[in-house]
Parts: C-alpha cells; sequence; structure tokens
C-alpha cells in the first residue's frame, strides 16, 4: 500500500483571514491532505488551525507529518486500533467506547438508539 498518495487542495472557499480553523474529515492514513489542509489555510491567514477525524489509521509518515504540520491539535476517535506507535503530543484519543456499550444495551434491550444522536 502506498501512503504517499493524497487529495491535492485546490482551492479554500470563503475566507478564514484572522479566523480559527477547523478541518473535519471521516478518517485518514497518511495525514498529507490534512497537514496540505492546514498549510493553505495558514498561508490565506488562519490564526490557528485544529483538526478532527473520526478514524485514525496513521500509516507510514502521518505522524511525523502531523508534527511538521501547522496542526496545533488533532482529535481522533479510538473506533479503529492503531499500529503500536507513539502518537504525537498533538494527538488527542477521544473514546467511543461509552457510546458503543450504550448502543449495544439499548439495542439488546429493544430500547431507542435515537436519543445517542441528539
Amino acid at each position: 500500500m502506498d501512503h504517499s498518495e493524497s487529495a491535492e487542495v485546490v482551492e479554500l472557499i470563503g475566507s478564514v483571514e484572522g479566523r480559527a480553523a477547523l478541518i473535519v474529515d471521516d478518517f485518514t492514513i497518511s495525514a498529507g491532505t490534512l497537514a496540505d489542509a492546514a498549510r493553505v489555510l495558514v498561508e490565506r491567514g488562519a490564526t490557528s488551525v485544529h483538526a478532527a477525524v473520526t478514524h485514525g489509521l496513521l500509516a507510514g509518515p502521518a505522524i511525523e507529518r502531523i508534527d511538521n504540520s501547522p496542526i496545533e491539535l488533532l482529535f481522533m476517535t479510538d473506533s479503529v486500533e492503531t499500529q503500536p506507535v507513539e502518537l504525537s503530543p498533538k494527538v488527542e484519543m477521544v473514546s467511543v467506547a461509552g457510546l458503543l456499550g450504550e448502543a449495544i444495551r439499548r439495542i439488546a434491550r429493544r430500547e431507542s438508539i435515537s436519543v445517542l444522536f441528539s
């Protein structure tokens, strides 16, 4: 698997000058797109950049890219087990265990899980 592939940031819609920016994505593997997007945001005047991803696989050069990027903090769920690599101080893991446990409990008792989405 080639972890060097990433999407290219082509354009940024709207103004971020003088504002804090938050990048939200469903997943990241190499963190290339996150790092590139963060650089574009700073080049366009963002005062800070944070990021959040649901599934962080963090393979290959991902940690190094995060560390060398303008991203101040990356929030990532523990929905996927990461490789046994040391996470950067810039990465904050957010547990989904409580949410999944409650969903399983409610399903087993034939209770509604819709309250978990509000």
